[in-house]
């Protein structure tokens, strides 16, 4: 091969004929599966056990998560928004051809499924009255599951990192459960639909690999965004190899004891046993040491780590940290570890679904939320450790970090106290929140180790 068309082993291999081939046999596997089912004319055994077993498992915090999928997949946000919004950055980031191949893709797959609709006609799963959607004619192949399959095999074809691999097989497996779980289509729609939208991918991809790749390695190297990446967002920080080990065993060790102290937890919290006997103690204590000081105290606290003052701080932090420092890396990762506090705090709530303490308690207005986990807590614990470790971990001062420490478990028992003393949450709660943040540190920890730190001996520092 010339050195004109030696892009790297990787395009080397697609230029066989097996990925353009096994893209055809999975579209034939789907079209075949198609007939088998217009032909069967019932559905299987397993559409109907599969039906049955998640219809019969349905709680307002999986409706709403469906609900969600359902409308990310479907109509003009997966059909013309989402493909629209990625050959825009992929155009911006100047890959043509990856966007002329991330149209195509879009185009041909939505075809297949309307005419495949229309050729085999499947009667929905309408007669269990299991249906919490308004759908259209056709079951089979699920146009919700195929949007998300190809999306997933197109990021994956074009960027080729192993978690954009990961996200799209974790979507494309949450939209087929979500389409089951709402009554929209029997299993065998979404397998079948999988198969489309893979081997369509696939097979559009496969005469188009090696300038796809020639494509991407031109970009990586010339894109402004690629100097400011290198320049703004990478950052390297040296440690030995003992630093860098006990940095690893501390995010182990915030990694397993949060995870211990959070399932023992819950556990008792949804048997009414165990570590709950310490929230009635608590409460009561809190309550004769009540007190108008103390409450304006514990009011300010509250507010401060509440859902508009701490995300502002959090919002005026990171952008001051990123201008002050002109690196991006740590202010992303304290901003990722509070989003994703977030986001727990929201989904355990809405499963756990565990009450808060009576209203006549609540000395700040009626809150009628779930009371597990504690999200101000939770709030505050990240904020607090996360931003000690990332200012910490650059420092090798004992004094300093004993300090900071310091301040920021002080402020998370203070946050804690206020959630307790103004009667809002039970004592479980803010361990939980707390747990929850510690496993949130350890992945941080991970993170930043493994994507900035290097590990330079003594004799190479002078």
């Amino acid at each position: 091969m010339s050195r004109g068309v030696n892009t790297g082993a990787g395009a080397q291999r697609v230029t066989h004929w097996w990925p353009l081939l096994s893209g055809l046999v999975t579209v034939a596997l789907a079209v075949g599966l198609g007939l088998v089912i217009s032909r069967n004319g019932k559905p299987f055994a397993l559409d109907t056990e599969w039906m049955i077993a998640v219809s019969g498992n349905r709680a307002p915090v999986w409706d709403s998560l469906a609900l969600v999928m359902n409308s990310l997949g479907g109509g003009l946000t997966a059909s013309v928004v989402v493909p629209g919004l990625l050959i825009g950055l992929l155009l911006f980031f100047k890959r043509p051809w990856a966007a002329g191949f991330a149209l195509a893709v879009t185009v041909v797959s939505g075809a297949a499924v309307h005419l495949l609709k229309w050729l085999f006609g499947r009667a929905r799963p309408v007669e269990l009255d299991d249906l919490l959607v308004s759908v259209d004619f056709g079951s089979f192949p699920s146009g919700h599951v195929a949007n998300a399959a190809t999306l997933a095999i197109i990021l994956a074809l074009l960027f080729r990192f192993w978690w954009v691999w990961l996200a799209g097989a974790l979507y494309t497996a949450l939209m087929m459960l979500s389409r089951t779980y709402l009554g929209a289509h029997w299993l065998t729609d979404t397998v079948g639909a999988a198969l489309l939208g893979i081997g369509i991918a696939v097979a559009v991809w496969a005469p188009l690999a090696v300038t796809l790749d020639r494509e991407r390695r031109r970009s990586r190297a010339s894109h402004p965004w690629r100097t400011f990446h290198d320049r703004y967002v990478v950052e390297t920080w040296e440690r030995n190899a003992r630093s860098r080990r006990m940095l690893q065993v501390t995010a182990i060790a915030c990694l397993g004891f949060g995870a211990v102290v959070f399932t023992l937890t819950l556990l008792s919290v949804q048997s009414g046993g165990g570590v709950t006997a310490i929230d009635l103690p608590v409460q009561e204590w809190l309550l004769e040491a009540r007190s108008p000081v103390l409450t304006t105290v514990m009011v300010v606290l509250a507010v401060v780590f509440g859902p508009v003052a701490l995300p502002l701080i959090v919002l005026v932090v990171c952008v001051g940290w990123g201008l002050l420092t002109r690196h991006a890396w740590r202010p992303l990762l304290l901003a990722g570890a509070m989003a994703t506090g977030v986001v727990l705090a929201q989904v355990i709530g809405r499963t756990v679904g565990r009450e808060r303490p009576p209203i006549d308690l609540m000395l700040y207005g009626t809150d009628l939320t779930f009371s597990f986990p504690s999200g101000h807590v939770l709030g505050a614990s990240d904020f607090l450790l996360v931003t000690a470790y990332l200012l910490l971990s650059r420092r090798c001062s004992m004094l300093a970090t004993t300090l900071g420490l310091s301040i920021a478990v002080v402020g998370i028992v203070l946050a804690a106290l206020s959630r307790l003393y103004l009667g809002y949450h039970w004592t479980t709660d803010a361990l939980a929140s707390v747990s929850i943040s510690l496993i949130v540190v350890g992945c941080v920890i991970t993170v930043d180790t493994w994507r900035t730190g290097r590990v330079v001996e003594p004799a190479e520092r002078g």
